[in-house]
């Protein structure tokens, strides 16, 4: 099915993402015409002509679920994002998130979706739900306990801006130290984007030959 989810990003970071796309593409354009050629297209006719037709697409639909031709914004995140979940101990099996929680990423004490200074423009992007469940799921149950601290916060010392002015110094440092715990999917997001921007791997070689 997938999950598209809308993070907060420098327009730099965005900029640099789709300029790795393009190149992507490119190289990826490249890579079918050589394979083309090498399979002689223009000399095949009829059921040859489809087989090795077939062969192409099944060798390029290969190489971007293999994050070799990373075509698309999510493509290109993909393979680092799976990094990222596996780092943080987030690539596993989660129980489902109680229906009616509030959702992952939109936590108490947090700074909200659009936090962060110069995070002006927006990365959409729709994820597998190989990485979307265990990125949603995870996000919740790790944090869960932390939001439970922060409700028995508010709870004793009140949600308003008097009430947290009349907390002590001890208290407050408290809050502010759980919810520093507190991991949001942008967080993990951008994460991703950064070292996808900043650790780029081969572009796609024109020369592979389809089947190898």
């Amino acid at each position: 099915m997938g999950h598209t989810m809308v993070i907060a990003v420098p327009p730099a970071d965005l900029d640099r993402l789709d300029a790795l796309v393009t190149a992507q593409q490119t190289a990826e354009t490249r890579w079918q015409a050589s394979a083309e050629q090498q399979a002689g297209l223009l000399d095949l006719r009829g059921p040859a002509l489809r087989a090795a037709r077939a062969r192409i697409r099944g060798e390029r639909a290969r190489l971007r679920e293999s994050g070799t031709h990373r075509v698309t914004r999510w493509r290109a995140l993909a393979p680092v994002l799976r990094a990222e979940l596996d780092a943080r101990g987030l690539l596993r099996e989660w129980e489902p998130v109680p229906e009616g929680a509030q959702q992952a990423g939109q936590n108490l004490g947090g700074t909200g979706p659009y936090a962060g200074a110069g995070y002006t423009a927006r990365l959409c992007v729709t994820l597998s739900d190989a990485l979307a469940v265990p990125l949603l799921r995870g996000v919740y149950w790790t944090n869960l306990p932390h939001l439970q601290a922060l409700e028995a916060w508010a709870d004793h010392w009140g949600t308003d801006a008097a009430s947290r002015r009349a907390a002590p110094d001890e208290a407050l440092d408290e809050r502010a130290r759980v919810a520093a715990q507190i991991t949001t999917t942008g967080m993990i997001l951008r994460a991703a984007l950064h070292h996808t921007i900043n650790h780029q791997p081969n572009t796609p070689a024109v020369s592979a030959k389809p089947g190898t």
